[in-house]
């Protein structure tokens, strides 16, 4: 379990901020995250503010890296390690039931930061890196899109009745921050979305399974985008549990809901994306990362 609640008490009478940032060994600026998070508590759960002085037990809600599966580097540079993140398991951790791939990378290295994220049921290549100096470089390649990524998946049906070759997706996306309802955790296509563009490349066309093949390359980075535009053309990816109907999705998120409670396996999806390639430049040196 990545977030654990002790009870803590103090020795002496002591503001809670600078007891927090004793407690777990961090600064006064995570502190006061915890703080604003409501991560601090009295034993009754009363939040506590950072001024506040502490004379008695209290509890703190942290992140603790704990037994998990061990995800190895499948590449090493000094600035980053590459990582392969497998389907339903989240980037970063949820809550206090889930694991995830940051907690395996923490538990090695707590100077380690994942720089992007895939969807929970997507796997394929992450990016984390190596030390705080680089943690901020890494990112600006994300934010301004300088890393070029290529996905691999399949789709229900035959695409070349919609398109020959390659081809963009130009459809807004309004996402998941600006939705309400029960249905909130999904992306929709909706004029007052963001400008969202994706490169489409058939592959090839199983007429047994029913099922096309592609390479894809999305131009921005929206939540969802691929599989949000994917299934607006009317082809969802394999798999898709969030953009079918509705009532799909609220039975597949009703059963995630379950497991994060501990019923282990009641729902799992095998959704066909892949993020296979991370292309960029670093430092002057240029990275050609492939999964094989």
């Amino acid at each position: 379990m990545p977030f654990v609640a002790e009870v803590f008490t103090p020795k002496a009478p002591i503001k809670a901020a600078k007891f927090v940032a004793e407690v777990l060994a961090c600064n006064p600026k995570q502190a006061q995250s915890y703080i604003d998070r409501g991560r601090l508590t009295t034993l009754s759960g009363q939040r506590l503010k950072k001024a506040q002085i502490l004379n008695g037990p209290v509890r703190l809600l942290f992140f603790k890296p704990t037994s998990c599966p061990e995800f190895a580097p499948i590449f090493t540079t000094p600035y980053f390690a590459l990582y392969y993140k497998p389907k339903n398991l989240y980037s970063h951790p949820k809550n206090y039931n889930t694991h995830s791939l940051y907690e395996s990378i923490y538990a090695n290295n707590p100077q380690a930061r994942l720089i992007h994220r895939l969807d929970y049921e997507t796997s394929g290549l992450i990016l984390a890196s190596q030390a705080k100096a680089h943690e901020k470089p890494l990112r600006e390649l994300f934010s301004s899109r300088r890393v070029q990524k290529t996905y691999y998946a399949s789709v229900v049906g035959d695409l070349h009745k919609y398109a020959k070759g390659a081809f963009s997706v130009l459809l807004p996306i309004l996402e998941p921050s600006s939705i309400r309802g029960d249905l909130g955790v999904r992306s929709k296509i909706d004029p007052q979305g963001k400008f969202s563009a994706t490169t489409i490349e058939i592959e090839n066309y199983n007429p047994k399974t029913n099922q096309t093949h592609l390479k894809i390359t999305p131009l921005t980075g929206r939540t969802h985008q691929i599989r949000l535009h994917l299934s607006a053309l009317g082809y969802p990816l394999v798999g898709e549990p969030l953009y079918i109907d509705d009532s799909h999705a609220r039975a597949y998120l009703d059963a995630k809901k379950a497991d994060f409670l501990g019923a282990f396996g009641r729902y799992k999806t095998e959704l066909a994306l892949e993020a296979v390639g991370l292309n960029f430049s670093l430092y002057g040196l240029h990275y050609h990362l492939r999964l094989n």
